[in-house]
């Protein structure tokens, strides 16, 4: 059995969206292996590697340059 220590951070969702209600929360969490991210939004749970999130960070300036 192994027990392993992972980096976390969590902050009301409320502070970046509109549609967010009192209490609800966002939480990321590196995976231990450092290569990807858990993202919970209350019930909702996604796991994105490092390349999709760049992915992502990508595409949305694209679509929305500064």
């Amino acid at each position: 059995m192994n027990f392993e220590k992972r980096k976390s951070v969590y902050t009301e969702l409320i502070n970046y969206c509109y549609h967010a209600k009192p209490g609800e929360v966002i939480e990321v969490t590196e995976w231990t292996n450092g290569e990807g991210w858990d993202i919970a939004f209350n019930d909702r749970h996604i796991a994105l590697t490092m390349g999709e999130l760049l992915a992502i960070e990508v595409l949305t300036k694209v679509a929305h340059p500064k």
